[in-house]
Parts: structure tokens; sequence; C-alpha cells
């Protein structure tokens, strides 16, 4: 059934593809009949800068999308009509038009471009000249985006925008990522940034292929965000998809396959490492001395044969595989002057580490624009994207920790569902792949974005926009573990369940905008009324002991009737916003920007649900002043300077009602009656808005006729109000309320700098460096005290969010330090030579919960990217480095120290002995476990500080000459190696990727890609 699941869309998609593709040929030969008499035209073009030829230069005739690129030596020949006129583009360079006439050799100078100054930004609800620009945003391209060959656009954008913190969830097939942008404001509510898609709110970026995207902008201050209001709290990522263009149709084919694999992970104990560690622990407590006893520390059943057969094994090489990627995606662009288009299909498959997990996803894409008159546009922009993902449960802690004994298969080559086969405690890791019905984790996915726009110009200057998207997701989830699978071993009872949700977005807006220009004056005004409406339905049913397991989760009737669960849910809220922004130029060098939005959220309590969230800015160009004139190798200088306000109302849709539930804990004698209570939340007629004011100072420098351009950004954010769940006691039958309580701050710098470090005529090279510094902490809490759950989850002032709170491990006790651990105490015992050494935070001597303290946080000290790109004639080279330092992670692996022996844990711990006095694990103890130990809390936690080689990328592109032989527009081909090199501050870590963020569980693994760009 999964086959022909998967096989039905492809098909799909590819006669969808195909009928496009001829509606295109068909246009291109009409118009090809229609050509007249063509001429030649070639030349040189050279730098007017150094008189040095310039290779890959664009040309194009104007109106058509005809076009050649220079080669090496800046020459060029290209066949064009009568009355042409070419055009010349080279980045870093000022556009040229020359018409051809009667010529038929034309040599050009072209004329360094002053920093790219006249790039358009898109920002909320329209765009700017990045010269013109205020706020904080930052761009990213999708020449860089796809440097990381992946799904998930979100990932090629670690570490090239400043302020956007990104780590991969996991590496699981078709992970996510998280995102964090300036740091974390809110504990209760949500700190995810808003993402628009083609000016439209609602869709999912993991949902699109990253060769659809043509660029991704992130506002990031108060200013740029404020037109978003409340929505843009948290920051606005704005994705701007590849649009058609008036010219000759091009196809373009994307594709690329890969390994992943190699994969940084801890070995499990085997062989005489295992035995050591048994007899050690047996030693401490008197029952080892001579391998005479080793007989009598294997006392398990069938455990000492086992050893004497040398039958070990290492489970986390028989758990893991490499796994693979591949992707393919084709698109068609073309139009006339009226109506433009751009469609595309593409298919991505990723296998997982582990068997069995693996995630395929079918896009199709188009954006069509048309042009019914000068005044008045309309357009459709949609998406489908089709998911099939399967689950495995992840079993490497198991696999670290099962006993290494026994065998894998029996003589038919089948798995053993218990490797000692006298031992049936001991169940395999690999059990759950003995065949197709053990386990299924089973998701299938559809999301259908639709979104369609008019655009009337009524008057000169003045032009009415009306967006309205919706965005559908259907989903349904199945599960099924039969009773001998792995996560039911010990019920022994196969469990199946069904769930299923109906997702609905719908957003519109009406926006008008008025620009003007008066002499040295320029205006822009916008109006913007925007409406949002989501809700969901979700329906689940589960049962126990299913009856034929090949019927997995399809049949739940099939259950055991008094096992089955039927439940079922509905959540919908929706939001109404009016907005309105300002711009204001005087003599392109003086900028100002005000911006006012008043929300109202169905969220929140009535009385509360409206406010208002203004910002202004100020922009100076300090490089056009008359003083700067004398002042060389500054080409451009300006200083940004805005505040404003915005909020969040991002708690559940009813976290602020009091909502019933039904409870059977009651009854008339022996007959079970239902009653009513009250739910964990219970609602607070009081909640409103949680506010965020931002302050951003930021510098904008051009060096050096721009030949390194430099953005520096200072900010500061006070978010108040925060809406806090607060826990409330027991006696008042509920666990929680939300309110308004508690404050945060965010502080930091980020700087990104682009260079142009050589520019020669066969060799240039360039690089881009960002970094970011924030400084996150809570200033206020409940009654200004601290709220303390346990080593992980705690609310601490002056303290980031999420951070750690536990003992400092100081060491292990060393024998010369014996008389002084000694005088230690933990519970009434002393501690001795072997312990745990705990910092005395207040010298009382007793360590107690008065010697805890702040040891770190998930929040690094910094994070930064350094992208460098080589090109050498046809051959480029790009080397891309991502640090993030500073950060404490909870590194769950450093958990499964084996002390008692009698289990198994990774071979790289370093455990204490008389004769081996490390600082890294405590001395093994016969029948102990980690909890046995005092302080054992503190030996998960460590430095997660780390810097990668995060991609190399080595690509070849056929000379135009050559590729225009072949009929093609352009080809390249690459190989990419990904995650290849990782250095960890801690030496624990050595054997672990640390951007996993410390999860055992689907370690990050390495990828070797090859792939090709094809364009017709």
């Amino acid at each position: 059934m999964i086959r022909k699941l998967q096989r039905g869309p492809l098909a799909l998609l590819s006669t969808l593809m195909w009928v496009l593709l001829l509606q295109f040929c068909l246009v291109d030969s009409a118009n090809a009949f229609q050509q007249p008499s063509m001429r030649t035209v070639s030349g040189t073009i050279i730098s007017a800068a150094d008189g040095e030829p310039l290779p890959g230069v664009n040309l194009r005739v104007r109106g058509t999308y005809t076009g050649v690129v220079t080669d090496m030596d800046g020459n060029y020949t290209i066949e064009v009509p009568p009355n042409a006129v070419l055009i010349y583009s080279f980045i870093g360079f000022e556009t040229r038009e020359i018409s051809v006439g009667n010529q038929s050799v034309i040599n050009v100078t072209l004329e360094e471009d002053l920093g790219a100054l006249d790039e358009v930004v898109v920002i909320g609800y329209g765009e700017t000249k990045r010269r013109d620009l205020i706020g904080a945003v930052s761009t990213v391209r999708s020449e860089d985006l796809i440097r990381v060959p992946t799904h998930n656009a979100l990932e090629g954008m670690q570490g090239r925008a400043a302020g956007l913190d990104i780590t991969r969830s996991s590496g699981q097939a078709g992970a996510g990522v998280n995102i964090v942008l300036r740091g974390n404001r809110s504990i209760g509510a949500s700190n995810n940034p808003l993402y628009i898609i083609d000016g439209f709110q609602g869709g999912n970026v993991e949902s699109l292929n990253p060769n659809d995207i043509e660029s991704i902008e992130v506002l990031k201050d108060a200013s740029a965000t404020a037109i978003y209001g409340a929505q843009g709290a948290n920051g606005v990522i704005i994705v701007t998809t590849k649009r058609g263009t008036e010219g000759k149709t091009k196809i373009s084919y994307d594709s690329f396959y890969g390994v992943n694999g190699l994969t940084p992970f801890p070995n499990s104990r085997t062989g005489d490492s295992y035995i050591q560690l048994r007899r050690e622990a047996f030693r401490t407590t008197g029952d080892w001395n001579s391998p005479a006893d080793d007989p009598n520390i294997f006392q398990g059943a069938g455990e000492w044969e086992a050893v004497q057969n040398g039958q070990w094994i290492n489970w986390i090489d028989e758990v893991l595989q490499d796994g693979s990627q591949q992707s393919h995606n084709i698109s068609v662009s073309g139009g006339s002057n009226r109506t433009k288009a751009f469609v595309s299909a593409g298919y991505f498959n990723e296998k997982g580490l582990l068997r069995n997990d693996d995630f395929t996803r079918f896009t199709a894409r188009w954006n069509v624009e048309h042009e019914i008159n000068n005044r008045l546009r309309v357009g459709t922009l949609g998406q489908m994207a089709y998911f099939n993902i399967n689950r495995r449960q992840d079993v490497l802690s198991n696999a670290m920790t099962t006993s290494p004994l026994g065998e894998v298969y029996n003589e038919l080559g089948e798995i053993n569902r218990f490797p000692i086969f006298a031992d049936q405690s001991i169940v395999s890791p690999l059990t759950d792949e003995r065949g197709p019905n053990i386990q299924r984790n089973n998701t299938i996915r559809t999301n259908i974005m639709l979104n369609a726009f008019l655009e009337y110009k009524p008057i000169e200057g003045l032009t009415f926009r009306s967006n309205f998207g919706t965005n559908l997701t259907n989903a349904r989830q199945g599960r099924f573990d039969d009773a001998t699978s792995f996560r039911q071993r010990t019920a022994l009872r196969s469990v199946a369940s069904s769930e299923m949700s109906y997702n609905r977005f719908f957003n519109w807006d009406n926006i008008l905008t008025y620009t003007r220009e008066m002499n040295d004056h320029s205006i822009s005004v916008t109006g913007v009324t925007n409406y949002i409406q989501r809700d969901i339905d979700e329906l689940s049913a589960s049962g126990i002991d299913q009856i034929l397991s090949s019927q997995l989760f399809y049949n739940l009737g099939a259950t055991a009737p008094e096992s089955r669960n039927i439940s079922s849910g509905y959540t919908g809220h929706n939001m109404m916003s009016y907005a309105a922004r300002v711009n204001y130029t005087y003599r392109d060098k003086y900028m100002l920007t005000v911006t006012n939005r008043y929300d109202g959220a169905s969220r929140l309590a009535p009385g509360n649900k409206w406010a208002m969230f203004p910002s202004v800015g100020l922009g100076w160009v300090i490089s056009d002043e008359a003083f700067m004139d004398g002042l060389q190798g500054v080409s451009f200088m300006k200083l940004r300077a805005t505040h404003g306000l915005t909020g969040n109302s991002a708690i559940p849709p009813y976290g602020t009602q009091s909502l019933l539930i039904i409870n059977n804990q009651i009854s008339f004698g022996e007959v079970v009656a239902p009653g009513l209570m009250f739910g964990n939340m219970i609602g607070n007629a009081n909640v409103g808005w949680e506010k965020s004011e931002t302050t951003n100072l930021g510098l904008d420098l051009g060096l050096w006729d721009n030949r390194l351009n430099a953005n520096i950004e200072v900010y500061n954010t006070n978010t108040t109000d925060l809406l806090l769940p607060r826990v409330l006691p027991f006696s008042t039958g509920v666990r929680e309320v939300f309110q308004n309580i508690g404050a945060t701050r965010n502080r930091g710098v980020e700087v990104t700098i682009n260079s142009e470090n050589i520019r020669r005529r066969n060799f240039t090279w360039s690089s881009i460096f960002t970094f970011t510094h924030n400084k996150e902490e809570i200033t206020q809490l409940v009654n200004n005290q601290d709220i303390i759950t346990d080593e992980r989850r705690n609310l601490i002032i002056g303290s980031p969010i999420e951070s750690f709170y536990t003992w400092n491990k100081l060491g292990i006790w060393q024998i010369n330090e014996a008389d002084e651990a000694a005088q230690l105490t933990f519970g009434g015992r002393p501690f001795q030579p072997g312990d745990i050494k705990l910092e005395d935070l207040n010298g009382d001597g007793v360590i107690d919960a008065d010697d805890r303290m702040v040891i770190g946080s998930t929040v690094p000290e910094f994070f930064a990217g350094f992208q460098n790109t080589f090109r050498y004639k046809s051959f480029d080279l790009g080397l891309f480095f991502f640090a993030r330092v500073g950060q404490t992670i909870h590194a769950e692996v450093l958990g499964r120290f084996n002390p008692g022996g009698e289990g198994n844990g990774p071979e790289f711990m370093d455990y204490w002995t008389p004769e081996n006095p490390t600082n890294d694990y405590p001395r093994p103890r016969r029948g102990a476990n980690m909890s046995a130990y005092e302080g054992h809390q503190t030996l998960t936690f460590v430095d997660g500080s780390f810097i990668k080689l995060r991609n190399v990328n080595l690509g070849y592109t056929l000379p135009p000459v050559v590729a225009e032989r072949l009929r093609l527009t352009n080809l390249r081909i690459y190989a990419t190696a990904n995650n290849m090199w990782t250095r960890s501050r801690s030496h624990l870590l050595r054997q672990y990727d640390p951007e996993r963020g410390g999860e055992e569980g689907f370690p990050l693994n390495r990828q070797i890609i090859l792939g090709v760009n094809i364009g017709f």
C-alpha cells in the first residue's frame, strides 16, 4: 500500500510537469516562427578600475531570456535581432544598457557599483532599497541557501544571518531545526518567529523546496517587525520564491544524491573493556581479587558460557546503518510582457541512521501573474506538498546499555529476540527489525497552500492590493507495536493507535500604498488591515491486542473491546489587525519611519484583547555629507536608530478560560458515575498582552570602494508582563493559571562582514563572516523569587530562561585527599577517594541544597559563521565554518556510566581506580547505579562549545561556449561534504556532535553528496 501511495503523487506530478512543459514549448515554438533576421555581435568586457577582463558577466537581450556569459578572457559572442538592446550585468558593477544598431563589435567598460545599495530588500507589506533601509534586516540569497543540500531551507541559513541561532534538532530522517532569533523573550508563550511566504502568512517553510526560493529576509528589530504587530514579536522571516520573467522559456533541473554515515557516537564496552569494569566493580566490594574469581562475577543465566565462547556484540554497530539522501527538482519559467509563470516539481527522500526510519516528500509549486491592463494585475501562488514518514523507536540508549553478551542471529540468519536464550529478561535492540509487522509508526501528511492577489493602481503612485491565502493540512499518524516489539517487551500486549488532524488557516490582507517624490523629498505611506483564523480538528483512537499483526493500525475494531479509546477535539482562534507606516526620505540621506499597529487576539481575556504597538526609526547616510569628502577609504556609512514596542499573545487558545473535564472517579455504591472537574489550567479574566520594548542601533559601512561591507547592530529588548503559567498549591484543586507576571531582557551585538579579498582575471576569493552575542536573562519573577523545579527546569533571576541548577563538580576525590574528603558529608555520609568531588559553596562542611548553583545555560556566549568562496576559472570551492561557544548541554550519553558493571555503557568513560586517578567518573561499585553516587546529577552537564567545518563544496561549471554548443544555458556538477570535522571543547564530547544539544537519540551524522545543476 505504501508503494502505491508513493507512485501515485509522483505520477501526478510527472504528468503535470509534462503538460506544463509542453505548453511552454508550444508557446516558444510559436514565437520562434516570428523571429526576424539575426545579427552576430561580439566584444570584450573589462573593469574600469584596473582594465582587467571580467569573466562571468551576464549579457541579456532586453525583453527576452536570450543571453550569454563572458568567458575567462571577458569575451562574448551573441546573436541578436535588429534594434536590440543589450543589458550587461555583473555583481559588484553597475548595469549598462547599449543599443546594438548597426554595430557588430561592442567592447564595454563596467564601473564598480558602490555597494549594491540599490539592491531591493523585501520588508513587511512592501520592499525598499537597501540604502533606504532603517530596520535591522539580514538577507540570505538562493545561492547561499543551497550550498547545504537539504530538504529544509532554514538549515541552509545556519550561521549566515547574524542574530538567528539555528541548530538541527536531530539526525533523524527529515528532522527540522531549532530557531531562536535574538534570544528567548517569553517563558510561557511562544518564542517562534513569524514566517511570511510571498507575502502570505500561515505557510510552513519546511514544506518548501529550497530550489524554489529566491531569497529569505530576517526582520529583527521592532521597526522592521512593527508592521506585523504582535505576530512579529519574535522576529519575522520573509521567504520570497522564484517568479517567471518575460522572455524565452527556461528549464532547470537540479539533483543530488548522497550518503549519510560515519556517525560520531560512542561505542559500548565489549571484550576486555567490559570484563575489566565488572572486575573493578566487584573488587571495590571485596568480591573479586584475581581472574580466578571471574566465574563468580558472571552469574547471570548463560553469561559465563558466552564469555568463554567469545560471544561479544557491539550493539551500536548493529543498530546504526549508513543512510542516504536524494533530491530531484525540475522547474520551468517564462512569460510574455503581460503573463509570467513559474512552475516546479520536486522529490526528496532520506533514509535515516536507523533501519525503517525514512522521510519522503513530493512538492509542486506554481507562481502565475497576469497584467490585465496598465492598472490591474492578478496572480495566484500555490504549492502542494505530500509527506510519507516512517519513524523508528529510538533504541540507541538501550543498545548502549544492553549486555554485550550473546548472539545477534541464529543459524538461519534470523534476529534472536533474546541474545542469550537462557536469559529472556534481555531483549535484543534489533527485535523490531524481525519483520514488517513488528513495529510501525507511519505519518502521511498533505499540505496545500492556495494564495491569490489582486493589485490595482487607480492613479499614479497609489496602489491597492488584496491578498487572500489558505493553508490546509491533513495528517494521519498510525502506530502499531506488536506484543514482541521492543516497546512492549514488558507488557507483552500489542498496541495500535491512529490519530488524524485537519488544520485550516486563512489569511486576508488589504494593503493601500501611496508613494510620491517631490524634489528632495520622498514619502511612502502604507495602510494595512489583516485578518487571520486557524481551526484544528483532531480525532484519535487506540486499542490493545490487535487480532492480526498484519492489520497494523488500519482495523482498530479488531482490538479488545474493553481497551478501545476514542477522543476528539477542536481548537480555534483568530486575530484582527490594523496598521499604518510612513517612510520619509530627505535628500536621499535623512530617513524617518513611523509605524503603528492595533492588534486584537481572541486568545486573551475579554477587555484585554486589543493593544497598540508603535515604533519609530531614523537613518542618516553620513557618507553623503560634505565633511566626509576628504575621508579616504570610506565608500558608504549609514547610522540607524530604532525604538518600538511589540506584543505576544501566543499562549494556548483557551489558556485564559476555565475548562471542565469528565472524571469517573466517583460512584454511588458500586456504580461508577461521571463527574465534572476543572482541568489543569484555571481561567484568569485579567490576562493581557506580553510586551517587548526594543531599542536598536545600527551602523552600515562600505570600505575601499565597497570591497568590504560591514553591518553592526547593538540592541536591547525588555519584555514585561510575561504570560507565565504560574504553579498553584495542590489545595486549589488545579495546577496552573496564566498571569502577566515577570520580565526578561535580551541585549546583544551582531556583526556581518562581506569582503572581496581577491579579484583577479582567473581567481577570486570572497568571504562572509557573521557574529552574534546575546545576553539573555530573567529580570523579574513572582514575588522576585527564583522558581527551582529540578536540575534542568528552573527560572532564576539574573540567568537565562533555560538554566541548569545543581552542584558544581570539581573532579573526583583522590587518595591524597582522603582526610579532606572525610571532613565533608552528604546526607550524613562522609566522602572518600573515588567519590565525586563537589564544591562546598557556603563552607559549612555539608553538601546540601544550599550548595547548588547555576552551572550553565543552553544559551551560548556567541555563535558565528564564516563562509569562504574561491573561484578559479570554471572551478569553485566553498568552505563554511560554524561555531557555537559558551553553552552548557545536558549530555544524556554522559549519564550512561555503568558503575555496577552488570549492564553496559560507553567504552570511552574513564572511571577512577586507585591505579587510575582520573577526574571524569567515580569508582565502580558492585550493585550500584548512577543514583547511588552523591552528586551524580553533575556528571551529565558539560561545556557544549564546538567549532565545525559545516560544509565543503567543490564545483565545476561548464564554460559558456561549451554549454551553448550543447544547447544548455548552464551546467554545474559539484560534490559536498557536511559535518566532516567537529572540534569540541570538552574531551567528553569527542565522540558526539554537541550541536544535537545533548540528546543521545538520533545523533547528527556526516554526509557526502554529489549533485548537478542543469539549465536549458
